[in-house]
């Protein structure tokens, strides 16, 4: 009874600060995965340290929006916070190419420093002419080549082959390399369409290619660290630009911590899952570095074709990440 007269009296909810500001952040993807873990202590850590000011609110698993839609989302305002998956922006902010060009990053932590000085600055100012904010990055291990024929060791074996591919420019690629690169196979039906015959190989990272079972239509696993996909946590620009500057600063600080947990997590989860994938039949093998060095040669014309396109920035970006 006295609690209630408080309320009518002051306005006042238990739990609620008064001009506490509460942003809604949409996610997506399984809360076991560790970027979900991250993202769920992250927002924790960011309502503590800005308790009174501001406070995050997950709705997950896709309640309010999925990947496809989410950077559109964010762009009009219509979800305060989203994570955004990064080759999914790209058609609006092909900036974002340059953190992604295919064969360019030898390793997670190569691509890990794409998201860092002059490189991310560039990428966030393309991001804020569609006013999304970046603010962290989940990182993810690398795509791979999963075949049911054989383990790829030299170019010629990458010769007819009918790869699966959702991406346009690992499909140019590919196709330049001799392989029959078909991306017309929805994502839900490309284990089906291995397992049937239709194709020959698919790209997915370790972890992927493992909890979606890849290995079992296509056995022959070859690393070759095509790219490295990003999951980035982003605002709408304007709320942000309407936040206090300690709460900006809160939660940049508190994400670059997050973002280097998810570099170390990646790695160790290619790591685990390698072992756990051969344990039950995966044939796995990194292709001989002469010869990814000559796929990355045959890349270069298309890194190159893509910064004459997209202006000076692009080809900044090309030459502090590729070269």
């Amino acid at each position: 009874m006295l609690m209630a007269l408080c309320v009518i009296l002051t306005g006042f909810v238990p739990g609620v600060f008064a001009g506490e500001q509460e942003l809604k952040l949409a996610s997506w993807g399984s809360p076991k995965h560790y970027g979900s873990i991250e993202l769920t202590k992250w927002i924790a850590d960011v309502n503590t340290a800005s308790a009174g000011k501001v406070k995050i609110v997950d709705y997950p698993g896709g309640q309010l929006y999925g990947p496809s839609e989410m950077h559109m989302a964010l762009a009009k305002g219509t979800v305060d916070m989203g994570v955004v998956l990064q080759p999914a922006m790209m058609a609006v902010v092909p900036m974002l190419q340059g953190v992604y060009l295919p064969f360019a990053f030898d390793n997670l932590d190569h691509a890990a420093k794409a998201y860092t000085g002059e490189s991310l600055a560039i990428i966030e100012k393309a991001m804020e002419k569609k006013k999304i904010k970046h603010v962290w990055t989940i990182f993810g291990d690398g795509v791979h080549l999963y075949s049911a024929k054989k383990s790829i060791e030299t170019l010629d074996d990458l010769k007819g082959l009918r790869i699966l591919s959702s991406s346009p420019v690992i499909t140019r690629i590919f196709a330049d390399l001799g392989a029959a690169p078909d991306s017309s196979i929805p994502n839900t039906e490309l284990y089906m369409a291995l397992k049937r015959g239709v194709s020959d190989a698919v790209a997915n990272s370790i972890v992927g290619g493992f909890f979606g079972k890849s290995y079992e239509v296509a056995p022959y696993v070859t690393k070759m660290d095509m790219s490295f996909a990003t999951m980035m946590i982003c605002m709408n620009l304007d709320k942000w630009n309407k936040l206090p500057k300690e709460v900006q600063d809160v939660m940049r600080d508190l994400g670059e911590k997050a973002s280097e947990s998810t570099l170390a997590s990646g790695k160790a989860w290619e790591t685990k899952f390698t072992d756990e994938m051969v344990k039950v039949g995966g044939i796995v093998t990194r292709i001989p570095p002469e010869e990814r060095a000559k796929i990355k040669k045959v890349s270069q014309s298309l890194w190159d074709e893509w910064a004459q396109k997209n202006g000076p920035d692009a080809q900044r970006l090309l030459e502090l990440n590729a070269n």
